[in-house]
């Protein structure tokens, strides 16, 4: 008996929270998913958002980040690599994740007429330098 209805709960709660995803957050704005990854335990205490503009044409160099980041591309199109994958294009709305310490070994605009920006989260444990630059 109690099995069934810890299930009975298990399943409103679940229809609920799916639910208000769905309809949104606090009001009537719709809220959608666009990005999600398990973090380290030791992920940091420190967060901070980062706005990164590309002039066209603009890359920056391969480097790491001590903590696990968030990238969303708020303007133009981004080409991105991490450790050995092929660069992979993200435009307008598009999100990427980056593990702690993960190569980042291609950023730039995919355009060479049109500039492009993003927003990254980084999390930290605020002491440690945000972007550690590799040589190529």
């Amino acid at each position: 008996m109690h099995k069934s209805i810890a299930a009975v709960t298990l399943s409103l709660a679940t229809f609920v929270s799916g639910s208000v995803l769905a309809h949104g957050g606090a009001g009537d704005e719709a809220v959608t998913p666009v990005a999600e990854a398990r973090l380290p335990q030791q992920a940091g205490s420190h967060a901070k958002a980062l706005r990164v503009d590309f002039a066209p044409g603009a890359t920056s160099r391969p480097h790491t980040h001590p903590g696990a980041v968030f990238v969303v591309v708020v303007s133009g199109e981004v080409e991105s690599a991490l450790d050995g994958e092929a660069p992979k294009r993200f435009k307008a709305g598009d999100a990427w994740y980056e593990a702690p310490e993960q190569l980042h070994r291609v950023t730039r605009n995919a355009s060479t007429t049109q500039p492009a920006s993003l927003v990254a989260w980084l999390l930290s444990d605020g002491k440690t330098p945000l972007v550690k630059p590799i040589a190529q």
